[in-house]
């Protein structure tokens, strides 16, 4: 279980920043704080799937509030209360759940870095705004330290704001080298405390040719307008019992792939603004569904010329040589694909870049015809899916059904049983049944009312393993017009890395969970559930998202590394899933090279499919 300051004076000697900064104001009352924090404490307690699992997985207990309310009671801001909010739902380590407030302030360096062969490298600087006459560092070279700071000693103190990563190790260190560079106050209260009043900072660059190091000054970009505390509220009339302390009840810029040098588009593709298509209008009795389907990382800043770290379009690495692309050039591209020669073979190549696209059926007609020109026109497949963010659980599980041609497991969750959700069960059914609704979806609701009816006589109740995208529990293959199955029958492999999050990570496990295709890459993040938004605390005004259900395995699959045995869990939530073949692209060479050499290790792996070594 992690560590706790509660003590100012002892967390501002220990940070590189200090959670009592001037211009931190103070409107809440001690009463009012600790309230707010016993209803985020218990929204959690009531609706998190998850629960046991934490216990188990990382030995945190949200239900020993006790720690947290001392914090709460000792603070002297209310960035300091919404900080204490932030880091007890961080201390889940789960991609889905967060703490977020109210505000649009944005501070971010011309630069980038990440972590490459465990070292914190540069991986991008805007040339516009740091000349490389005055600033002669390179794209390789290690950044030491900002303002005096080590990166080592800024990665553990901004883990707790590592959005949309925190459920793998890896991911929650390469988000908090992304907050370092970039301070968004909607997941990091204390962001605007952080900022030199000069709004310069001093970084220590070590370079990778001569091995010195510099020191050189350099501006913050500032957005949006800061928060330092709640405005004055005028206190009820008359005088409450104080609340008690128990309660018993999927950042940062990324640079698009790229050599230094190099071309800035090296696929070329359609990089000028894509048409607004309307989402598709959902039937109220969907309303219920829809929200056991939602498997995706919490949306955050995007800014003119700044890219998320997820959902990108561009891979992170530049095309294999011969490469002809086919999806990608046009403005209603939803996919990037096309072939490439190796050795004598084809390889087709697609990049799923979410799993939320602006037009489900626009998409799902191009996948089909991508599946079914490399069906006819390739020896074998790549499909990546790295730093795919996720999205919708049934769009995934339609997806997949073109690479399976034999039926699978179709997506289940077990759901944390709350009145809510029966109270929406039995009006979804009422509301289907009156509108004449399609008969899966009446007999699904009745089973989920049933089931949930049953776990909620329980204490922390789950339901057993339900599906979700229709009333059988087996998806069958892709099929046609005409009822033709036209599923991809060759071999093909997954690219993974730990971005690859919630419904992205689904489309894995099917194909991992069916022995259809290896996965190729490192483990994924480990986000492997629906999330609910939730308003947590009528004073602070805070946010929170909460992981209520989780998506089910096929069968028991351990992943090394975690305690409490995790070889009997059947799910993939906080622990992710492991490549049945290693390959990390974050290292020092791939960043110089444009990630040859992990072009190269999987198209050798892809080759290996289609045809082993020996019988060559």
């Amino acid at each position: 279980m992690r560590k706790f300051f509660a003590a100012v004076m002892l967390f501002c000697i220990s940070a590189p920043f200090c959670i009592s900064a001037p211009g931190a104001v103070s409107n809440l009352s001690t009463a009012e704080k600790v309230s707010d924090f016993l209803q985020l404490a218990a929204l959690y307690a009531r609706n998190y799937g998850p629960y046991q699992e934490k216990v188990d997985l990382i030995g945190f207990d949200l239900l020993n509030v006790q720690p947290w309310v001392d914090q709460v009671t000792a603070s002297t801001s209310d960035l300091q209360f919404y900080d204490i909010c932030t880091k007890y739902v961080a201390s889940l380590e789960d991609s889905h759940d967060e703490f977020t407030m109210n505000s649009d302030f944005d501070a971010f360096l011309p630069i980038t870095a990440d972590i490459y062969d465990g070292t914190v490298l540069i991986d991008f600087i805007d040339r516009t705004v740091l000349t490389p006459r005055q600033f002669p560092f390179a794209v390789g070279d290690q950044l030491v330290s900002v303002d005096g700071t080590l990166l080592t000693d800024w990665i553990k103190q901004l883990q707790p704001y590592a959005v949309n990563g925190s459920a793998n190790a890896v991911s929650r260190n390469r988000l908090s080298v992304a907050t370092v560079l970039e301070r968004y106050q909607g997941w990091f209260a204390l962001a605007p405390t952080t900022i030199p009043t000069s709004k310069k900072s001093t970084i220590v660059v070590q370079s990778q040719s001569t091995g010195k190091q510099s020191t050189y000054e350099i501006p913050w970009e500032i957005f949006g307008t800061a928060i330092l505390g709640e405005g004055p509220i005028p206190p009820p009339v008359g005088k409450a019992k104080q609340p008690g302390s128990h309660i018993n009840v999927d950042i940062g810029r990324r640079r698009g792939a790229q050599v230094p040098g190099g071309q800035p588009n090296p696929w070329g593709l359609w990089t000028g603004p894509r048409p607004v298509i309307q989402p598709a209008v959902i039937p109220d009795y969907m309303q219920a569904l829809q929200k056991l389907t939602v498997s995706r990382p919490l949306d955050g800043p995007r800014k003119a010329g700044g890219l998320s770290p997820f959902d990108n379009l561009f891979p992170v690495f530049n095309p294999p040589a011969g490469f002809k692309l086919r999806l990608g050039g046009g403005p209603n591209d939803q996919f990037l694909s096309g072939t490439y020669p190796a050795q004598g073979k084809t390889i087709g190549y697609i990049r799923i870049p979410d799993m939320d696209p602006p037009d489900q059926t626009m998409a799902l007609e191009q996948f089909q015809g991508e599946v079914q020109y490399f069906q006819s026109n390739t020896d074998g497949l790549v499909v990546d899916v790295m730093a795919n963010g996720g999205g919708d659980i049934c769009y995934t599980q339609t997806l997949t059904s073109f690479l399976m041609p034999t039926p699978f497991r179709a997506a289940q969750e077990e759901i944390r049983a709350t009145e809510s959700w029966i109270a929406g069960f039995s009006s979804s059914v009422t509301q289907a049944e009156f509108e004449g609704a399609p008969q899966w979806v009446i007999n699904l609701y009745n089973e989920y009312l049933s089931e949930v009816e049953l776990a909620f006589s329980q204490n922390g109740g789950l339901t057993g393993s339900l599906p979700l995208c229709s009333f059988s529990q087996t998806q069958t293959p892709a099929t046609d017009s005409k009822g033709n199955h036209i599923a991809y029958t060759k071999p093909f492999l997954v690219l993974v890395d730990n971005y690859t999050l919630s419904s992205a990570e689904l489309f894995g496990m099917f194909i991992q969970d069916a022995g259809r295709a290896p996965l190729f890459g490192t483990q994924t993040d480990g986000g492997g559930g629906n999330v609910v938004s939730f308003d947590a605390g009528a004073y602070s005004e805070g946010n929170t998202r909460v992981t209520e259900a989780l998506i089910t395995r096929a069968s028991a699959d351990g992943t090394p590394g975690f305690p409490g045995d995790p070889s009997n869990r059947d799910f993939y939530d906080g622990v992710g899933l492991k490549p049945d073949i290693a390959g990390d692209y974050m290292t020092k060479d791939n960043l110089l090279n444009g990630g040859t050499t992990f072009v190269n290790n999987f198209t050798t792996a892809i080759l290996n499919l289609i045809a082993p070594p020996a019988h060559r």
